[in-house]
């Protein structure tokens, strides 16, 4: 457990807001290249270590500060969107890795080094709320989308409509050739998400694959983006990381109007629940979350302990990458 010291007690406690000093603790003191070199530069022993720090430090705010879910669910006041970017790049380039977190920076910032694309800016942006894809589409792109899947863009028009290219990249060993002559560039790859969902999802060790791998899908996504475009880096949703000691046991059975779901879409003939310390509802849109680390019923298909998941609210599913290239030197 983190040290209640008065400097940190005097921020949790404080009547000011929260997240911008959690955001740069995540960026600055947790996810960096620093403590992954610290690490030995092992992707598990870092993931392990880091999510020991977070947990601790969401255990004291959810205790001490709660209204830090507050902050979450709220709307940012610096709002981050890929339309947002491409207005201000219309012939920038825009990569979706499914599921990459915070976590992964370390390994984003080492591609980008050796790929001699500039680092122009690192914040966090945004899932949405619920974190699950689908309503990343619908609700945080900026396109006026529908909430549907990221396969089902190929399709549409929108995008086109808009001077968009659309690449859709669904195994980590897909390459696909992109023009040149496209105006704005948007690939989304279901890397790493879909790694989750495999039955080795139940270990800490599963993570080390992921860095291997990173290096193959960052050349077959971002290195095929003509080199003089700047690019945005980014994700749909972050995910929890559910290790030993690493689950909340008071939210336990908190979870029931889910229907051991980390979220649901509630019918029109059905009562919501109560917003609660445990459960976020939004009334409009008859949905609900649960609110920060539980291990609940997995999401995963063949992976019964699966330890990584998404859907709810919690710092390391809302809060995502947000990491812009410049064009490549040299």
């Amino acid at each position: 457990m983190s040290t209640l010291d008065r400097e940190l007690l005097d921020k949790l406690t404080q009547p000011c807001p929260r997240l911008p000093e959690i955001e740069d603790w995540l960026l600055n003191h947790v996810w960096t290249p620093d403590r992954f070199a610290e690490c030995g530069s092992l992707p598990s022993t870092y993931l392990k270590s880091g999510e020991k720090l977070v947990n601790d430090r969401e255990t004291l705010l959810t205790s001490a500060a709660d209204s830090i879910f507050d902050e979450l669910t709220a709307s940012s006041p610096n709002p981050t969107s890929i339309a947002g970017f491409l207005s201000k790049q219309p012939d920038g380039g825009v990569v979706i890795f499914d599921g990459c977190s915070l976590r992964e920076l370390p390994c984003l910032l080492a591609l980008a080094q050796i790929s001699k694309r500039p680092v122009l800016s690192v914040c966090c942006g945004r899932s949405a709320l619920p974190s699950s894809t689908e309503r990343f589409i619908g609700e945080r792109l900026g396109f006026n989308l529908p909430v549907v899947g990221p396969s089902k863009l190929v399709q549409r028009q929108e995008l086109r409509q808009q001077g968009i290219s659309y690449h859709y990249f669904q195994r980590p060993n897909e390459a696909q050739t992109i023009s040149e002559e496209s105006s704005a560039i948007m690939i989304w790859s279901r890397f790493p998400d879909l790694t989750f969902m495999d039955s080795s999802a139940n270990s800490a060790e599963m993570y080390d694959g992921i860095w291997d791998a990173f290096d193959l899908v960052w050349r077959n996504t971002v290195q095929a983006i003509p080199p003089e475009r700047t690019v945005l880096i980014t994700s749909d949703h972050g995910y929890l990381f559910l290790g030993a000691g690493l689950s909340d046991q008071s939210l336990e059975g908190k979870d029931r109007p889910l229907n051991g779901k980390r979220f649901r879409k509630f019918p029109a003939d059905e009562a919501l629940p109560e917003n609660s310390p445990h459960i976020w509802v939004d009334g409009t849109r008859r949905i609900g979350a649960i609110k920060g680390r539980c291990h609940n019923r997995p999401q995963a298909p063949s992976a019964s302990q699966s330890l990584y998941r998404h859907g709810g609210i919690s710092l390391m599913e809302v809060l995502t990458p947000w990491l812009v290239l410049g064009p490549m030197e040299g």
